[in-house]
């Protein structure tokens, strides 16, 4: 922006850039009409890749404005000035957690307090039908009142409860691959447990110095959120209680069925310093001065990975025999004799000739793994190999298409690819998805020719450019790969 491009709506006087992402630039800047500091968000709609970009800032700016809560950020203005979309929001000292993490980790209870009130901006949000959908620690900043706030709704999805169509499809991701529920990096629609799960990940890299999951690459990083198990905070933070490793741990369910049911309940949780699932997961509390100890009858239970509860054991009772020694070797005899009786009878059985019928009664059924024949060819003498349940290949497939249509994805919205291209690769994607959800393997592979014989045509008429094919091209390799051995299991 130029000089004398430095002002907007003839009151806003741009200072320094204090701040860039995905969606935009913050700047310091001046409200000359009222004399005070503020920060303004912009947005070069030029960049856009599409034009529901107006719409969504514009959406960001009237939700956020709608919202009147301690823990998130004001917003006193928004407009459109030529190609330059703009929202005027109250000016925060900082620092940011993620300059805080820089320093390391920060102390337990200030990630106690600080978990608490993201928790209570995700309960006021999520009540009005908002996700958030980028929670992170670049976006919670420290206000001058000692409170965190928390920022940028500039990716929101409006939810079922607003009653409006949401800006973010299915299919695309948005958001930062650290941060990201599972089914956000798969690229789903996503609920307010996506914004649960980001908060977890928060907490966690404020205990821990990082986050949980972070590979060499965005998409590896999503895939890590998809699949990798969850790491148990106390090993890299020993002395984090083992209520909020609990609580930490619940956050980062890959289903969102096991996360807490809603943010109201992390808010309770971290505020009377129990975990999710009630008193099993209390534990007592410290006593400080004045304070009044806190004993729960229940103690507390290690967070995940849970131990499954076994049954108790014992040794057997031993029971003297009533019976005399020669019953018991009696019973043995005459079991051995029925054995040696059913094998004869088994060989002179199949030993009949072709053609001629024989009906043998028994009370023992024949086990159907022993050999039937002992005449040549032992056609029943082995087993019928079991096929390979083509169910426990579908995952590395799924996995391989969730990594292809991120990256196309990520290039679209980088604008290294065209729109109307990654639209047409992400329809061929789907009907992969949906061949593979109806386990149907000839169907997966027609649609996955379709989806290679879509891409190389692109290649080839140079619409998919070599910067974007050199990302593509090992994913289009890995999801073939996988597919091959679907089909072939």
């Amino acid at each position: 922006m130029s000089t004398e491009e430095r002002r907007l709506a003839g009151r806003y006087a741009l200072e320094t850039s204090i701040g860039r992402g995905g969606m935009g630039e913050v700047w310091r800047a001046t409200d000359t009409v009222l004399g005070r500091s503020v920060a303004v968000k912009t947005i070069d709609l030029r960049a856009v890749p599409d034009e529901t970009g107006a719409a969504r800032f514009e959406r960001e700016a009237r939700v956020t404005a709608g919202m009147s809560h301690p823990n998130i950020v004001t917003v006193h203005d928004s407009g459109v000035e030529g190609d330059t979309a703009y929202l005027v929001m109250e000016l925060l000292p900082g620092p940011s957690l993620a300059e805080r993490l820089a320093d390391g980790p920060l102390p337990v209870d200030e990630v106690e307090a600080v978990g608490s009130q993201v928790a209570a901006a995700l309960e006021a949000a999520h009540a009005r039908g908002l996700v958030h959908r980028d929670i992170k620690p670049a976006n919670i900043v420290y206000a001058a009142d000692g409170r965190v706030r928390v920022l940028d709704f500039g990716i929101t999805q409006l939810g079922e409860a607003a009653g409006s169509q949401a800006l973010t499809a299915t299919h695309t991701v948005m958001g930062t691959a650290e941060y990201l529920a599972p089914e956000q990096a798969m690229g789903g629609r996503v609920d307010g447990r996506a914004d649960l799960y980001a908060l977890g990940c928060v907490l966690f890299a404020l205990l821990a110095g990082r986050p949980p999951f972070r590979g060499p690459t965005p998409v590896s990083t999503m895939m890590m959120h998809a699949n990798d198990p969850v790491p148990d905070v106390r090993e890299l933070r020993p002395d984090t209680p083992a209520w909020l490793a609990g609580l930490v741990g619940s956050l980062l369910a890959k289903d969102p069925a096991d996360r807490p049911d809603g943010a109201a309940a992390v808010v309770a949780a971290l505020e009377d310093h129990v975990a999710p699932g009630g008193a099993a997961a209390t534990t007592v509390l410290p006593v400080g001065a004045g304070a009044t100890q806190r004993m729960d009858p229940v103690p507390a239970a290690p967070p995940p990975p849970v131990q499954p509860t076994l049954p108790p054991t014992r040794p057997p009772e031993r029971r003297r025999s009533s019976a005399p020694l020669w019953v018991l070797a009696a019973v043995v005899l005459l079991a051995l004799g029925l054995l040696a009786w059913w094998l004869l009878s088994s060989r002179t059985t199949t030993d009949q000739p072709t053609g001629t019928s024989t009906v043998t009664t028994t009370a023992t059924p024949t086990p159907t793994t022993a050999p039937t024949t002992s005449a040549p060819p032992p056609t029943t003498a082995s087993p019928t190999p079991t096929p390979t349940p083509t169910a426990d290949l579908r995952q590395p497939v799924a996995d391989a298409l969730a990594a292809f249509s991120a990256e196309v994805a990520a290039l679209q919205q980088d604008g290294a690819l065209d729109k109307d291209v990654a639209k047409t690769l992400d329809t061929r994607a789907r009907d992969v998805e949906k061949a593979l959800r109806q386990d149907d393997p000839q169907a997966v592979s027609a649609a996955t020719n379709a989806l290679v014989k879509e891409y190389d045509n692109h290649v080839q008429d140079g619409s998919i450019g070599p910067d974007a094919s050199s990302r593509l091209d090992p994913l289009v390799g890995d999801l073939t790969g996988a597919v091959d051995a679907y089909v072939a299991g």
